[in-house]
């Protein structure tokens, strides 16, 4: 892969077919260039030390044919079918990757690929600078308990990334409290408020459970915080790191010393999620001085008056949920075929091939696109999906 010069305006290029081991979605802008890459074994019969090795020598065969390093890996997001029997051995397979330099934020996942045989997958973001204007990233220095952040800043734009916030209190509704002020604590240490969040997921070790919990939680704090333009949002079950931890966080915001307006965004198709008491936006546009990003939230089959539709039917919901998708991103003036990464949830892993196939046909590009096997919100949703599109920005 030769690593794309920024012309006058973006350019984005996509390798990797949907059902090869290795998929890159490349965004040259101005000063930066951002990957997204999704990486699962070429093999995926051996064990979780092999398929991890494996994964890592795919990620660095990438980074050394742009002349990278593995210090320009910005986050990860780590899938495991077993987070809590893997995730020992796959940090060690890691950190013999990394060495001594500084490691990417990284969320570990117990949200199994629904790939046969994939026993961990991983999702990375890598940026660096393309011409003349520094790229520098530090570390956040924060009490993130087990997790990390990272600050990203390039021409007037610093991006803080927080990755695997977990809570030490006992009960779910504790630990939700205490990362919600771990974030704002981190983000307030970069002269930022909680306000300007643009995206967040939530991960739920009991969904059922937890879930209500979550909504009351999240909307007392939002008060408090006065949160008014609600980040768009991932609200899945997952298993969290440390394993025996209830409920994790990601977040991204950002700085800038330039305009860079965000918009909520809608759909007509669906109603807004705090009718029913869900404090998040179906997605938000953030517009930047050289292209235009589009965070969806969490999207499944729901209707404009809040209802399930296509019950225990998973190809009428993957059609749902896509058009859903379509509408969100039309509000902001994208469409499917602008999309660079995404993440699809699947209640049954049996539905891989079903959902898959629906996703192609309907014009979702060949992207960094995870699989996985989630519960969703609601019992009778089967499938949700995420994804972020990348486009030029209106009159520039």
């Amino acid at each position: 892969m030769g690593v794309l010069t920024p012309g006058p305006r973006l350019r984005v290029r996509r390798f990797g077919h949907w059902d090869s081991p290795l998929q890159v979605s490349q965004i040259a802008g101005l000063g930066a260039t951002e990957l997204y890459v999704r990486v699962r074994s070429v093999e995926p019969r051996g064990d979780l030390g092999e398929q991890a090795r494996d994964l890592y020598r795919q990620l660095g065969a990438l980074l050394q044919s742009g002349d990278l390093a593995p210090q320009d890996v910005i986050t990860e997001k780590v899938f495991f079918s077993d987070l809590e029997a893997q995730v020992g051995e796959f940090r060690q397979v890691r950190a013999a990757f990394y060495g001594k330099t500084s490691q990417p934020a990284t969320t570990y996942l117990h949200q199994p690929s629904c790939r046969p045989g994939t026993l961990c997958e991983l999702q990375a973001r890598v940026i660096f600078a393309n011409g003349p204007d520094p790229v520098q990233v530090r570390d956040l220095e924060a009490d993130l308990g087990a997790g990390r952040g990272k600050v990203v800043s390039c021409r007037g734009y610093d991006h803080i990334y927080l990755h695997n916030l977990t809570g030490d209190k006992p009960g779910f509704g504790s630990q939700m409290e205490e990362i919600l002020a771990r974030a704002a604590a981190a983000l307030e240490a970069e002269g930022l408020r909680f306000p300007e969040a643009i995206r967040t997921w939530i991960y739920l070790a009991h969904m059922e459970r937890d879930y209500h919990e979550l909504n009351r939680v999240r909307s007392a704090f939002f008060a408090r915080q006065g949160v008014r333009r609600l980040p768009a949002s991932t609200g899945i079950q997952g298993g969290v790191y440390p394993p025996d931890r209830s409920v994790g966080l990601d977040l991204y915001a950002l700085r800038a010393a330039r305009p860079a307006p965000v918009e909520a965004l809608g759909a007509l198709t669906m109603n807004e999620a705090p009718a029913y008491g869900s404090s998040f936006s179906r997605g938000l546009a953030v517009t930047r001085e050289d292209q235009k990003v589009v965070y969806v939230s969490g999207t499944a089959s729901i209707d404009d008056c809040g209802q399930v539709v296509h019950r225990g039917d998973i190809r009428g919901q993957v059609h749902r949920m896509l058009t859903n998708v379509e509408q969100v991103l039309a509000s902001a003036g994208a469409r499917l075929g602008d999309a660079v990464r995404a993440t699809t949830y699947l209640k049954d892993p049996g539905d891989f091939d079903c959902a898959a196939r629906i996703c192609v046909e309907r014009g979702l590009p060949d992207i960094p696109h995870t699989l996985c096997r989630a519960e969703v919100c609601r019992p009778e949703w089967l499938c949700e999906i995420e994804l972020v599109a990348v486009l030029e920005p209106e009159g520039r």
